[in-house]
């Protein structure tokens, strides 16, 4: 009996110290597929994913802390208006909000459980959100209320963004660009000239911006959307973001390309 009671003893010690063991080494601090990343200054940033997952870096990047997000669902977008207010949205409708810089995050209500794709504010009471089904959702309360706005698609929206309370665009699937100038009250379709799905949407101004999608697709206009010429990329990758830091400097990312611009679009050059 002493022999078997040992023996079960040393099997309860092995079998505790295999399940509290197991960390996350590489890559360090998780590896959970990332969707988003917003920063509001040159230090402080976050990023959103699989499995709730929500870090957030106050050194630049240099590392990146686990928030605790309270849902398991996947998340697509984030959103931050200032250093403190910002919200999520993801799988199922969801949609999150905090107050004091991520440390807190409080489910809202969407009223949907399409999947949402992206979230954009203009200030603290007004913002955006889109996904599947063609579902455009709006706030003028800070996420207390969501209201459906009327796309006229059922097609999946992946991006949303606007360059003031009045002025902006949703794009998609099979080339969708939906623009609206009174706040989304009413969406227009303007033409993109392809039927590929367009994944990211950004404006420098009520006339100017830049949209990006798959096989290597980048369209620009300059007349606030009446027209939108394609730009040479020169690659049929899927384009996943766009982003400028003024009228002549701009990004746009794949899964393993970085193209630059600092003339607007008219040459872009990859990156190491």
């Amino acid at each position: 009996m002493g022999t078997v009671s040992k023996g079960l003893t040393l099997l309860f010690l092995l079998t505790q110290t295999c399940i509290a063991q197991w960390f996350w080494q590489n890559p360090f601090p998780q590896g959970n597929d990332l969707s988003s990343v917003c920063s509001t200054d040159s230090n402080t940033a976050w990023m959103v994913g699989h499995y709730g997952t929500i870090l957030k870096t106050t050194d630049g990047g240099n590392n990146w802390i686990f928030q605790n997000s309270g849902t398991t669902l996947w998340l697509n977008s984030v959103y931050f208006i200032d250093s403190n207010i910002g919200w999520v949205v993801g799988s199922y409708g969801i949609i999150s909000k905090t107050s004091d810089s991520g440390n807190n995050w409080i489910v809202q209500v969407s009223g949907t459980t399409n999947s949402l794709s992206s979230v954009f504010f203009t200030n603290l009471n007004t913002g955006w959100a889109v996904g599947s089904y063609g579902t455009i959702l709006k706030t003028t309360d800070g996420g207390n209320n969501w209201i459906h706005q009327i796309s006229g698609t059922t097609s999946e929206l992946t991006s949303v963004y606007f360059a003031n309370s009045n002025t902006g665009w949703a794009v998609g699937a099979l080339g969708k660009i939906l623009k609206t100038t009174d706040g989304g009250n009413n969406w227009i379709t303007q033409t993109s000239g392809t039927s590929n799905q367009l994944n990211s949407v950004y404006s420098a101004d009520s006339t100017t911006g830049w949209i990006v999608g798959n096989s290597g697709i980048i369209l620009s206009t300059t007349d606030g959307g009446n027209n939108w010429t394609p730009q040479n990329s020169g690659t049929f990758t899927n384009f996943n973001s766009v982003y400028f830091t003024d009228a002549l400097t701009g990004f746009t990312v794949a899964y393993s390309t970085i193209l630059k611009t600092t003339d607007g679009g008219i040459i872009w050059t990859a990156q190491s």
